[in-house]
């Protein structure tokens, strides 16, 4: 028998680290040389500033898919948490980014002035005046998604069902051996469960009735009780989810708990 590979074992956690050293020396490099290109040798605080905060923002901005990935695999987040982080990485990443973009920018544009010895004062104005301007609408933006975030994370976690319940014994909501085996060939409607009608021994059809893992009844819709038990079906016939109705929650009878 096979054994199964771990997918995040020793090797993931090699790559990790390998990526962690490596991507600071790529981006050492990477903007070295092109500083290098567009200013000859990197020497003055201004040359010096901007060398420091493109490698090392760089070097962050490369990090970040391997540090998701990590808290992905630890899964130490819920669905809320994990939004809030992807936020917070997304901001700090145009953070960074902008104030790489303003220090190089502005080294291009003063050249000249930035190779006399000691700090240019119209340089580290014009780059942390530009910095700024852009990151007015930036905080706005973040400021709304955040503001986003809690919300839709408060809804869901305030969140209050307006099904109606009651309760009826497992054993009578179980159908039949074959019946059962019968449902379970069919293609599922909904994670592990099948929205289906019923057909009863004396003929009549009960639409829209949810049941749990290819066995068990767990809803009805539009009904006030469940009104027979899991013996009496007979046949099963899969909802058609191309044609369902815009069902009102209101309206589900859930079987498994009482109200």
């Amino acid at each position: 028998m096979r054994a199964i590979r771990d997918r995040y074992g020793f090797l993931f956690w090699l790559r990790w680290i390998l990526w962690f050293a490596g991507s600071f020396v790529i981006a050492a490099l990477g903007w070295t040389g092109l500083m290098k290109l567009c200013f000859g040798d990197i020497k003055g605080p201004e040359l010096t500033i901007t060398w420091c905060v493109a490698v090392f923002g760089s070097w962050f901005l490369l990090v970040i898919p391997f540090m998701r990935k990590k808290e992905q695999i630890w899964k130490r987040l819920n669905q809320d948490q994990e939004k809030g982080v992807d936020a917070w990485f997304t901001g700090m990443g145009i953070f960074i980014g902008l104030l790489i973009a303003s220090s190089f920018f502005w080294s291009v544009i003063f050249k000249k002035a930035i190779q006399d010895v000691g700090m240019y004062p119209v340089w580290a104005k014009a780059v942390f005046a530009s910095w700024l301007v852009f990151l007015i609408p930036f905080l706005v933006i973040m400021y709304r998604q955040a503001d986003s975030i809690f919300k839709s994370a408060e809804a869901r976690q305030t969140y209050n069902p307006q099904f109606k319940s009651m309760f009826i014994d497992a054993s009578q909501r179980m159908l039949p051996e074959l019946v059962a085996e019968r449902l379970k060939g069919m293609p599922a409607t909904l994670p592990n469960g099948h929205l289906v009608t019923v057909v009863l021994k004396d003929g009549q059809k009960v639409p829209y009735v949810f049941v749990r893992s290819g066995r068990e009844i767990l809803g009805v819709y539009d009904r006030t009780s469940l009104g027979f038990v899991a013996e009496d079906v007979l046949e099963i016939e899969l909802a058609d989810k191309d044609k369902l109705p815009n069902f009102d929650e209101s309206k589900w009878l859930r079987l498994d708990l009482i109200s």
